[in-house]
């Protein structure tokens, strides 16, 4: 099963993003564009994993969990992977908490190496992906301004299933990890 580890976001903080990408949307027709009810803030994507190790992984992230506190998050800038000139990806990330949000995957991510699993090769960076592009383009970004002080309290994280369909991904939850 494909897995990662995300922090889920209220209800209302999604449907503030979607507004948002939604009044830009026209500007950038040619972006995959992210389902309301899977936009999270990415912590840790494991790829395929056997479902056998699931209780193992849950320990980990359990430890992980238990090492870092309730934060408040502010959404920050707007950004590109790998760079705002051949973008393949549009995120958001964070203003207030990416401290913590990168905590939380230092954690995870030693948990997960003594546990057997291969390191993350990139460096972290706490983001809300908005889209995906096939091809690398410009995106222009700086020219986008999203709401300012858009937070919410985070006291979770979650280990997702990825389910790949025609119509896009679906996300299922298999287990939550409160912080604390």
């Amino acid at each position: 099963m494909r897995a990662f580890f995300g922090i889920g976001l209220p209800a209302q903080i999604r449907r503030e993003v979607k507004g948002f990408t939604d009044n830009i949307r026209s500007s950038l027709p040619r972006m995959k564009w992210v389902e309301e009810e899977n936009l999270h803030i990415t912590l840790r994507f494991l790829s395929e994993v056997d479902e056998k190790r699931i209780p193992e992984i849950s320990s980990a992230a359990s430890k992980a969990a238990k090492a870092v506190k309730q934060f408040s998050t502010i959404l920050g800038r707007l950004g590109a992977f790998p760079n705002s000139r051949k973008a393949r990806v549009f995120w958001w990330g964070l203003a207030r908490g990416a401290e913590d949000a990168g905590q939380i995957f230092n954690n995870l991510e030693r948990n997960l190496v003594n546990s057997g699993f291969e390191p993350e090769r990139k460096p972290y960076h706490p983001h809300i992906t908005l889209a995906r592009l096939r091809n690398p383009v410009p995106l222009p970004v700086d020219d986008f301004k999203p709401p300012e002080h858009l937070g919410f309290p985070a006291s979770t994280f979650t280990l997702y299933q990825s389910i790949l369909t025609p119509q896009g991904p679906i996300y299922k939850v298999i287990e939550e990890f409160r912080l604390g």
